[in-house]
C-alpha cells in the first residue's frame, strides 16, 4: 500500500485529530515543562549552552543585497548564503539554549533571531530566485515569494521554535508569534496550497531531494504555526501526495543516484517528515512497510568506507562531515527493526547535536532517549553490496574496497563517469572521485560541464578515440553482469558512453589475489587513454608502476604493462575549498595511451605492507 493510500485508509477523525492534536501528540514537551527539558542529556545542553554564549559575543549576521546580487553579478552564491545560513545557525542555536536552560537571555536572543528572520525580504536564495530573474532584477519581491529550500529551511525554525518556546514568547515578547505565523502563511503556506507549479513537487515525473526536503519543513508549519484547521489538513493532505510521489520514484534497491551526502536531505528528510506523521496520528499512519523504505535505510551502510570516507558518486564529499542526525537513522532502525542500521547509526552516537542539521532535527534528537543509551560499536560494513536500479556495486576485502557504477548520465547531481569505479586502501580513497565543488551560477546551468570535476576526463574512466563522455540520458551504459564471490565484479559495456568505439570494462575486486583489477578491451580500431585521478602522494612512479602514499597513510600500489611506459602523472592545484578540506592542496591524474595496436589493458591496485618511505 502506498503512502497516499495509507493516509486516507485512515479514518477522518483519526486525520483530524492528527491535525489538531499536533502539538500535543508531537512528543516534545514546551519549555516550560521543566523537569523534562533539565533532564535532558547533559553533554549535549552544555555544548549547547556554550555555543550561544560564544554567539552572543558576536554581532548578529546580516543578509545583504549587494551580496544577493552576486549571484547574477559573477556566479558567487555563498557571500549570501553564508550569512542567511549563519543567521538560521544562530537563530536555531539560541532557540535550543532558550528551551535547555530557561533563561530570560536566551529568549531573548531566540526571539531577536526568529525576528531579524521574519523581517528578512526573502526567504529564498538568490540561485533559486527566477521570479525576480524573470523580471531582470536582482531585487526579491516579498509580494510574490518563491518557496525554495532557503525559504522551507527558515520556516522550520520558525515552526519548531513555537514549538517549543510558544508560551514562553507570549509572555516575553508579545506579538512575535502572530508575525511568525504571518510569515509563514504569506511565504509558505499560500504558496504552496495556490501554487502547484513547483519543479520541486516532481509533477512532471523528475524527483528529486527538494521534494522531501521542502514537504517535511511544510508539514512542520502547517502543524504547529498554522491556526486554521481547513487550511492545516489541505496542506498535510498535499503533502503526503507530494512525498507519495518522491518515494515511488526511488528505486527499489534502496539506492539514491544523488549520492551518500544528499542521502541525508532526501530520503532522511523523507522519513524523518513519514516520523512526525506517524506521532501525530498515534501510530495509525505506520507507513515503514513500504517499498523500499527499508532498503533506502540500508544505504549509508552500504557506502561507507570507514574513517569518515564513504563512497561518492555525483555531487557529494567523499569525506563529510560526520555531524549528521544520526539519531533519525537510528530510529528508522528501530521502526523497520534492522539492528545493522540501529549499528550503522550508534557507530557515530558520540557525535554531537548540529545546529546546522536544523532545529527540528535537533529537537526530535534530544528527547530520543533510546538513542542516547545506544552503545556505538563498529561500522557494519557488507562485505559486498550489489545495487541493481543505480547500478552501483561496492565490495571489500583485505583492506581494500571497490566501488564501480554503470548508469547514465543524466542522473540527478550528475557528473559524466559511467563506469568509473573508486579504490581505497584501509578505507582511504586512492582512485577518487573529486566530489562536490562549491556551487556557483554555472552549477545547474548549460555551463554545468565547463566544470573540471565533473567531466570524464577527471574521472577514472577512458577517453575514447579522442572523445570524453558527454552528459544526457542517451549516454548510459549496457550489458551489466555482476558477480558476488571470492572476486566480486561488475562487467560494464562503455560503448553507449561515448560516440565511438566498442568499449568493455570488467572491474573485479579479488579478495584471495589482495587485489583490484579494472580491465578494458575494445574493438579494432578503437584508441584508448586511460585516466585515473588519485589522491595521495606519488612515491615511485617508473615504466608499469605507480606507488602512492594515501591520505590514510597506508601505502598502494598501481601497476599496468611495463611496455607503456610510465604514463604522465600531471600534478592540479585544487582550486576549490571544499575540494581542499577532503583531498589536500593536489591531486594528481594518471594519463596511459594505450597505443593503436592494443586492444586491452590491465590496471591492479594492491595494498604494499610496508610503506617505501620506511
Amino acid at each position: 500500500m502506498s503512502l497516499l493510500h495509507r493516509w486516507h485508509a485512515l479514518s477522518p477523525t483519526v486525520r483530524a485529530a492528527a491535525v489538531r492534536s499536533a502539538r500535543e501528540r508531537a512528543g516534545i514537551p514546551d519549555s516550560r515543562q521543566r523537569a523534562a527539558w533539565q533532564t535532558r542529556n547533559q553533554h549535549v545542553v552544555i555544548a549547547i549552552l556554550a555555543e550561544a554564549a560564544a554567539d552572543r559575543e558576536q554581532p548578529w549576521p546580516h543578509t545583504l543585497l549587494s551580496d544577493f546580487a552576486r549571484y547574477w553579478r559573477d556566479g558567487v552564491r555563498t557571500a549570501y548564503e553564508g550569512p542567511a545560513g549563519g543567521l538560521r545557525r544562530r537563530t536555531t542555536t539560541a532557540v535550543l539554549a532558550a528551551a535547555v536552560s530557561g533563561e530570560q537571555e536566551y529568549v531573548d536572543a531566540a526571539a531577536d533571531g526568529l525576528m531579524l528572520l521574519c523581517e528578512q525580504t526573502t526567504w529564498c536564495w538568490a540561485a533559486h530566485e527566477s521570479f525576480a530573474a524573470a523580471r531582470d532584477e536582482v531585487v526579491a519581491d516579498p509580494a510574490e515569494p518563491y518557496l525554495d529550500l532557503g525559504a522551507a529551511e527558515t520556516v522550520e525554525i520558525l515552526a519548531w521554535a513555537d514549538l517549543v518556546l510558544g508560551p514562553v514568547l507570549d509572555e516575553r515578547v508579545p506579538g512575535l508569534r502572530r508575525r511568525m505565523r504571518a510569515e509563514a502563511r504569506t511565504r509558505v503556506l499560500r504558496p504552496f496550497l495556490d501554487d502547484r507549479r513547483w519543479h520541486w513537487l516532481g509533477l512532471d515525473g523528475h524527483l528529486h531531494n527538494w521534494n522531501p526536503w521542502i514537504h517535511g519543513h511544510v508539514l512542520a508549519a502547517a502543524l504547529f504555526l498554522e491556526t486554521d484547521e481547513q487550511l492545516q489538513s489541505e496542506v498535510v493532505d498535499l503533502v503526503v501526495d507530494g512525498l507519495d510521489r518522491y518515494l515511488a520514484a526511488l528505486p527499489d534497491d534502496g539506492g539514491c543516484d544523488e549520492g551518500y551526502a544528499y542521502w541525508w536531505n532526501g530520503p532522511a528528510r523523507l522519513a524523518a517528515a513519514l516520523e512526525l506523521l506517524d506521532r501525530v496520528t498515534d501510530g495509525e499512519f505506520a507507513p515503514w512497510t513500504c517499498t523500499p523504505l527499508a532498503e533506502l535505510a540500508r544505504y549509508p551502510q552500504r557506502m561507507a568506507l570507514g574513517d569518515g570516507w564513504y563512497v561518492n558518486v555525483g555531487d557529494g564529499p567523499a569525506r563529510p562531515s560526520t555531524e549528521q542526525p544520526w539519531h533519525d537513522l537510528h530510529r528508522w532502525g528501530r521502526r523497520i527493526a534492522d539492528a545493522g542500521v540501529m549499528a550503522q547509526a550508534a557507530a557515530y552516537r558520540n557525535q554531537p547535536l548540529s545546529a546546522e542539521n536544523g532545529l527540528g532535527r535537533a529537537v526530535v534528537g534530544l528527547f530520543d532517549d533510546t538513542w542516547w543509551s545506544a552503545e556505538p560499536g563498529p561500522l557494519p560494513l557488507p562485505a559486498s553490496s550489489w545495487l541493481p536500479d543505480v547500478e552501483l556495486l561496492v565490495a571489500r576485502g583485505n583492506g581494500l574496497t571497490l566501488a564501480v557504477k554503470g548508469g547514465h548520465n543524466a542522473e540527478n547531481h550528475n557528473h559524466n563517469d559511467i563506469g568509473s569505479a573508486i579504490v581505497a586502501v584501509d578505507a582511504t580513497p586512492v582512485l577518487i572521485d573529486l566530489g562536490q565543488p562549491t556551487y556557483t551560477a554555472i552549477s545547474f546551468s548549460e555551463r554545468r560541464y565547463e566544470q573540471w570535476v565533473v567531466r570524464s576526463e577527471w574521472h577514472n574512466v577512458p577517453v575514447v578515440d579522442g572523445h570524453e563522455q558527454s552528459p544526457g540520458p542517451q549516454w548510459r551504459a549496457t550489458g551489466l553482469a555482476v558477480r558476488q564471490d571470492a572476486a566480486d565484479s561488475l562487467a560494464v559495456d562503455l560503448s553507449r558512453a561515448y560516440p565511438s568505439g566498442e568499449v568493455r570494462r570488467v572491474a573485479t575486486l579479488d579478495r584471495d589475489a589482495r587485489e583490484v583489477r579494472i580491465v578494458d578491451e575494445w574493438g579494432d580500431g578503437t584508441r584508448l587513454a586511460e585516466h585515473f585521478v588519485i589522491a595521495g602522494e606519488p612515491a615511485v612512479h617508473e615504466a608499469g608502476a605507480l606507488v602512492i602514499e594515501t591520505l590514510g597513510g597506508a601505502t598502494a600500489r598501481l601497476a599496468w604493462d611495463p611496455a607503456l611506459g610510465p604514463g604522465e602523472l600531471e600534478r592540479r592545484e585544487v582550486d576549490d575549498d571544499l575540494l581542499e578540506d577532503v583531498w589536500g592542496p593536489v591531486v594528481h591524474r594518471l594519463i596511459l595511451d594505450a597505443g593503436p595496436d592494443r586492444q586491452r589493458f590491465e590496471l591492479t591496485v594492491t595494498r604494499l605492507e610496508e610503506s617505501v618511505r620506511d
